[in-house]
């Protein structure tokens, strides 16, 4: 639609008479009634009029409840009264979804975008670039202020401003930590044993178990799994380290992190047969064969509600959780947070274990770095509204507000400013700190590694977690590495490039 331009001398005609108008008594008298000057009127508080009946800004999200209820609350109003203008919430329940509504509504105003699916998002049109939209000002102080990662932009443009990055860490009850520190010497002998019997080689030669958890690798979590299985060898379900197990993308991440953490290249991560992930779904077979690992996570199929709920009742001693599973897991007593932990001052946070070899192969790129995910917020590429969604964006991720979204929710914010890392002097006794301070240093390890997006992420998704499945449910059928890879060689024809090799094609 053209709009309609009325040239400046003329306005201010209209400008004053409309004054004149509005100040000036009508009389309905004979005589007194000049339609003329109401027609002009009424043909200036046209646009006005217009505007109080305008659509409102659209704004696309998904969160839980209590987090929703705090946003609309201290984000979304105060914007709403701020500009005078109404922000409809709407929601969407998955990533499929979230297509599906932009594919049926392009002039959604702003989206909340899953950084794992951003390229895809921009590569299929749903989404305008930000640089189109902002002045040089906004656009200047966008690039200057955040940490943009790579797939933030595209074609030499920005398209996305980044709500929040996220990472898992490693959470651990503090008491039962020392407790394996403390007697994994007794039980040491008849793990290397039973290990030796597995994978021929056993523990590492002169294995200690650190008191510190930032020094771990897998063969401790491995020890004190371990441990604290022996330590409650009356239960039908000793396993005391819990993760994801549904057939979900939440599971799915974890596995595709460990193999970042064997120096898993992007074209290695379909190939089941590739070393890295093979890697990967042994020591999976690992924990559950040694009981480090509590059943209950693959026949409930755990989710993260399911996580935080098994360490509020001492089910779970060690997880790997995001910040906001944190907030949910310990509470903090405000925005219906009441949290689980009876004990929460016994609960702290370290990097992700170092990934270590259980195979006998050689790993040069071991590490602990994993996924860097998060979300960004996006315009429509068919917005009606966008710099005022631009604007409702900005105001989202304004330092303030950004601010009170960590302290509320653990939402950590992708600005420069509020990545810098306080002294642990001051925060030792508040646990938020604690995790923030461990959350960055993890940022930091991980280097911007994002999950990578394939053709057919369902489908990969599902072979591996059948191959997850049998090789944590059915582990007395396996003895040794030879059976987990027959388990593999089973389900490899199923990955997304057809028929599996036992080396992946070169990968440009």
């Amino acid at each position: 639609m053209v709009p309609f331009l009325t040239p400046p001398n003329k306005t201010r005609i209209l400008q004053n008479r409309m004054r004149v108008f509005l100040l000036k008594p009508i009389s309905f008298r004979s005589g007194s009634f000049n339609i003329t000057l109401i027609l002009s009127a009424l043909l200036l508080a046209g646009p006005f009029f217009f505007q109080a009946a305008a659509a409102p800004l659209s704004l696309l999200i998904k969160m839980i409840p209590e987090q929703e209820t705090w946003f609309v609350k201290n984000i979304v109003k105060p914007f709403e009264k701020k500009y005078g203008v109404e922000v409809d919430v709407r929601h969407f329940l998955d990533y499929d979804d979230l297509e599906d509504k932009l594919k049926a509504d392009p002039s959604i105003d702003v989206i909340k975008v899953p950084m794992e699916r951003a390229e895809t998002f921009r590569e299929r049109g749903y989404v305008a670039p930000v640089s189109a939209i902002a002045d040089t000002p906004t656009l200047s102080a966008i690039v200057r202020d955040f940490v943009l990662p790579p797939l933030a932009t595209g074609n030499e443009a920005l398209y996305y401003v980044p709500r929040k990055l996220e990472t898992r860490i490693m959470v651990y009850r503090v008491s039962k930590v020392q407790e394996a520190v403390q007697k994994y010497k007794t039980y040491l002998p008849m793990l290397d044993k039973g290990l030796r019997q597995f994978n021929g080689k056993g523990m590492p030669d002169g294995y200690a178990l650190e008191a510190d958890p930032n020094q771990w690798d897998y063969y401790d979590v491995l020890m004190a799994g371990y441990v604290w299985a022996r330590l409650d060898s009356n239960s039908m379900n000793p396993g005391k380290v819990g993760l994801r197990g549904k057939n979900y993308p939440g599971t799915f991440l974890t596995l595709i992190d460990r193999a970042f953490q064997f120096g898993a290249i992007r074209g290695e991560i379909p190939y089941l047969h590739s070393k890295p992930v093979t890697e990967v779904f042994t020591w999976e077979c690992i924990y559950a064969k040694f009981n480090v690992y509590n059943r209950s996570m693959f026949e409930e199929a755990w989710t993260g509600t399911d996580l935080w709920k098994a360490f509020g009742e001492e089910k779970i001693y060690l997880s790997f959780l995001t910040q906001l599973d944190c907030y949910f897991m310990i509470g903090t007593g405000e925005n219906g947070l009441k949290g689980f932990m009876k004990t929460p001052e016994d609960v702290d946070f370290a990097v992700m274990p170092m990934a270590a070899s259980v195979t006998g192969e050689d790993f040069m790129l071991a590490n602990r770095n994993i996924t860097t995910g998060g979300w960004f917020w996006a315009v429509g590429r068919e917005s009606k509204m966008k710099p005022m969604a631009l604007k409702l964006i900005m105001e989202m991720t304004s330092e303030d507000n950004q601010k009170k979204e960590f302290e509320a929710f653990g939402v950590l914010s992708a600005r420069k400013a509020l990545m810098q890392e306080n002294r642990d002097e001051l925060y030792l006794k508040r646990w938020r700190n604690r995790m923030l301070q461990t959350s960055l240093r993890q940022l930091n390890l991980n280097r911007f590694t994002v999950l990578p997006t394939y053709e057919d992420m369902d489908k990969l998704q599902n072979t591996y977690y059948k191959v997850l499945f049998e090789l944590c449910t059915k582990y007395d059928r396996i003895h040794g590495l030879e059976n987990v890879n027959s388990v593999i060689s089973r389900f490899s024809t199923e990955t997304m490039f057809g028929t599996d090799s036992a080396a992946p094609p070169p990968v440009p």
